[in-house]
Formats: structure tokens, C-alpha cells, sequence
């Protein structure tokens, strides 16, 4: 049941994420890893990033998702004690045409 929360999760985040303008424009890549608490209740606090793309840039559009993104799919019972903490990857890649 978690993995299947996790991925719920990720299909959420990725509903909220935004590609900063100016980074698209200049072709910057990168995944950024966010961690966060969620409770019960499926409200994120304390984001941050804890592994950068290596863009300030996407860095910030990653927090900028999260943020967006709130409440999210609360976590499964099994998952307690609440607040559960999680780091996710956070992906900004151009399409190729």
C-alpha cells in the first residue's frame, strides 16, 4: 500500500509542477529530491530541498510544487506515526522534438 501511496503522490506532485520559463527557454535540466512531512490529513510541512538539480532555478520551482501541491493524497493508516516524512524526485527535462 505505501508504494502505491508514493506513487499516488508523485502523480500529484507532477499535476502541480510548473517548468520556470527562463530555465526552459535555456534548455536547463535537472531532478531535484524534496523531502516533507505529510499528516494524516495529507497537509506537507517543512519542505526542502535535499538534493539539488544543480539550478537555483529548479530548485526552487521543486518547493514551488510542493507548496502548490498541498494538501496532498494522505498516507495509508499503516503508514502512521503521523506526520510521515518523505523525499521524492521532482523531474524538469525539455521534450525533445
Amino acid at each position: 500500500m505505501a508504494a502505491t501511496w508514493q506513487g499516488i503522490l508523485l502523480g500529484h506532485l507532477e499535476q502541480h509542477r510548473r517548468y520556470p520559463r527562463q530555465a526552459e527557454r535555456m534548455r536547463q535540466e535537472g531532478t531535484a529530491h524534496v523531502r516533507f512531512s505529510v499528516d494524516q490529513r495529507g497537509h506537507v510541512a517543512n519542505a526542502r530541498i535535499e538534493r539539488s538539480s544543480g539550478n537555483a532555478l529548479l530548485d526552487q520551482a521543486t518547493l514551488d510544487t510542493v507548496q502548490r501541491a498541498s494538501p496532498v493524497p494522505p498516507p495509508p493508516t499503516e503508514l502512521a506515526p503521523y506526520p510521515v516524512d518523505v523525499m521524492v524526485p521532482v523531474e524538469f527535462y525539455v521534450r525533445r522534438r
